[in-house]
């Protein structure tokens, strides 16, 4: 993940809102401001975010109270540059030099505002940094996300045990950030429409320079939901198989049971998922650790990647500042992260890095934001930046689609054979579509809700209410257990917690793989895309390196169509990358009798986790014996007390 660009993004579109009453039509004079304000703020940036690099890796209060006050001074900074700017009439300059000037400064803060929101982001910040879920049994026994809770979330098959993290997890940090959260939507709003905004989420959504960017985003989805429906479908048969009548196989699929802390990614639902498991394991964790795999190792070998396609090194200093291992003498915030110090020489990671295949491939994500951020150092600060947020996320992701592949894994020796057969590749293409297709609506949710949000639409006193409609609506997922509105269960993921927009996750998804397709042409590597591993490939590398050279230079379509051709965000790439899996699930869908799409209203009954706790349930409150609430997937006929069950439509007897 991208961090310190995404504040100057927000700034640079801030800046383009405001009409000003121009007098300066020079254009030297107008050059030379802008040399100077490159010159001073390169400082300014970079004070910010050491300060912000210094309190990530060591949360305490004398380091946030060094951020705030470099905060501040970066706002101030940019505020009079915005002032500055508005005494040029930029009619006429070069397009450059407009584009320069309209993503510079941002217009002065009223008040307290200012210092009001960098409170409020340090503690929802901190808030998710430290929270902490105790064990059930042992309330003296903590955990913290990293790596403690999320090692249960990816492993436990206890249902039990899943449900009691993820209440726990939202009560210790979503309930505590939502009386932040109210005041973040009302100032973040307040300096959007200062601006010339309607609202924090127009801001956003103008960061893409698309007018139609929001129906663009629906429409992409239009074309990749009938993927979705086949996997969601697949995947709910394969959690009736463990988790049995817990899951409705009509409806919606409980979060708490989708491999990780919120559902967003199931690649950890692969081992009970696998289409074909007598084939060799595509994980390589037991053969780095076979092969004494270190954290140092697994970038050597990431670096090796990006140098075999004649990318630029990294800096000496990179592994000498970096973080890239979890503390054990403070508290940290552990979500990896790539860092721009803006001195064109500073790149950092911070990183709690495992020795396993999963993060393997996240290195290599995060050296993806890395090698962007080294390619744009020499440009002016306004453009050191993606072409938009999601090219930055999709050029990390498109290396990692590489690396994940059999091809590469034997190529480095992680891997003992390349297998050459349709069902190897069926279980390659699923596990990837258990992170690459299964996430694609968990990120659309996640800003249709904020959207709604800054733009009132949805009354505070029905936040997690209709968040969690929109899940169930969209995503065909749903909570564990009833949800109150002093909940706020969306800011419960690191994203939302800290301010960045999740809908550049969604248009990675889909743009990485018309790169992908884009450098396998280049490097005249034929068949299906998903077979394709361009290391190695200078040709590959170089057509990659210019379009990584023009940051925010030049508006998206323009970088988009240096790199593809096309000048639109298209799923097509996507499509055919995952058309073998999609047929293959249309055919188990149907073998199994199982039909893509879920009942929106159907929740999970606690009361029926335990059967003797349903039971005193029923007894307490005398209420008929009518099982389909805890056992959906059966239809029973009053008249003759046996039951049939659907899966297998045998008849089964029982006692009245």
């Amino acid at each position: 993940m991208l961090w310190s660009a995404v504040l100057l993004s927000a700034l640079a579109v801030l800046a383009g809102a405001q009409t000003n009453s121009p007098t300066n039509n020079n254009l030297a004079d107008a050059q030379r401001f802008l040399s100077d304000y490159n010159a001073r703020a390169q400082d300014v940036w970079n004070a910010y975010v050491v300060a912000s690099w210094n309190y990530d890796t060591n949360l305490t209060e004398h380091n946030n109270d060094v951020l705030l006050e470099k905060s501040l001074a970066l706002t101030e900074f940019e505020a009079a540059a915005y002032v500055n700017k508005t005494k040029f009439n930029t009619t006429g300059f070069p397009d450059d030099v407009i584009r320069e000037f309209d993503f510079l400064g941002s217009a002065p803060q009223e008040g307290d505002t200012a210092r009001r929101l960098q409170e409020t982001l340090s503690a929802m910040g901190r808030i998710y940094a430290v929270g902490q879920v105790c064990d059930q049994d042992d309330p003296d026994n903590c955990r913290g996300l990293e790596p403690g809770l999320t090692e249960i979330m990816a492993t436990s098959r206890d249902y039990e045990e899943r449900m009691w993290v993820w209440l726990r997890w939202r009560d210790a940090v979503s309930k505590a950030i939502r009386p932040h959260y109210v005041t973040y939507v009302e100032l973040k709003n307040q300096i959007a429409r200062a601006n010339g905004y309607t609202d924090y989420g127009d801001l956003w959504r103008r960061k893409y320079e698309t007018d139609t960017f929001e129906q663009d985003m629906l429409d992409i989805w239009e074309e990749v939901k009938p993927f979705y429906l086949e996997l969601h479908a697949y995947v709910r048969r394969k959690l009736y198989d463990v988790y049995g009548d817990k899951i409705n196989l009509k409806g919606p699929l409980p979060e708490h049971l989708l491999g990780d802390m919120w559902g967003r990614f199931w690649t950890n639902l692969y081992g009970m998922t696998v289409p074909f498991p007598d084939k060799e394991s595509l994980d390589v964790t037991p053969a780095m650790l076979e092969q004494n795999y270190t954290i140092m190792k697994m970038y050597e070998v990431s670096e090796q990647f990006f140098g075999s396609l004649g990318l630029l090194p990294l800096p000496a200093t990179f592994f000498q500042r970096s973080m890239l291992q979890k503390p054990t003498d403070r508290e940290v915030a552990c979500h990896a992260t790539a860092w721009d110090f803006y001195d064109g020489e500073d790149f950092r990671i911070r990183m709690c890095t495992k020795v396993d295949m999963e993060d393997l491939l996240t290195i290599h994500h995060e050296m993806g934001h890395t090698q962007y951020q080294m390619q744009y150092a020499d440009l002016p600060l306004v453009f050191r930046d993606g072409a938009n947020d999601a090219f930055h996320e999709a050029v990390g992701e498109v290396l990692a689609l590489s690396a994940a592949t059999p091809q590469h894994l034997h190529a480095i020796g992680l891997l003992d054979s390349v297998p050459d057969d349709p069902d190897a590749d069926i279980n390659f293409l699923l596990l990837q579509g258990l992170n690459m297709i299964a996430t694609l609506p968990f990120s659309l949710v996640q800003d249709l809700w904020r959207w709604r949000v800054f733009a009132g639409d949805i009354p505070e006193s029905e936040w997690n209410k209709k968040y969690w409609e929109m899940k169930a609506e969209i995503v065909g997922v749903v909570p564990p257990a009833e949800r109150g509105e002093d909940q706020l269960d969306i800011t419960s993921i690191y994203h939302v917690a800290n301010d960045f927009d999740m809908i550049r996750y969604y248009a990675r998804t889909i743009i990485e793989f018309q790169f992908q397709k884009a450098m396998c042409d280049e490097a005249g590597i034929t068949g299906p895309l998903y077979k394709c591993d361009i290391y190695n490939s200078g040709s590959a590398g170089t057509k990659l390196a210019n379009m990584l050279k023009l940051g925010r230079s030049q508006p998206w379509p323009d970088a988009m169509q240096e790199m593809t051709g096309q000048r639109k965000m298209l799923a097509d790439s996507w499509k055919a990358y995952f058309q073998p899996l999609y047929v293959w699930l249309q055919e188990k869908n149907r073998q199994n009798g199982d039909e893509p799409g879920w009942d929106v209203n159907w929740r999970p009954d606690p009361s029926c986790s335990r059967r003797r706790h349903h039971q005193r349930h029923r007894r307490r409150h005398r209420l008929p014996r009518h099982p389909n609430r805890c056992h959906p997937n059966r239809k029973w006929i009053k008249r003759t007390g046996r039951k049939i069950n659907r899966r297998n439509r045998r008849g089964v007897r029982r006692q009245p």
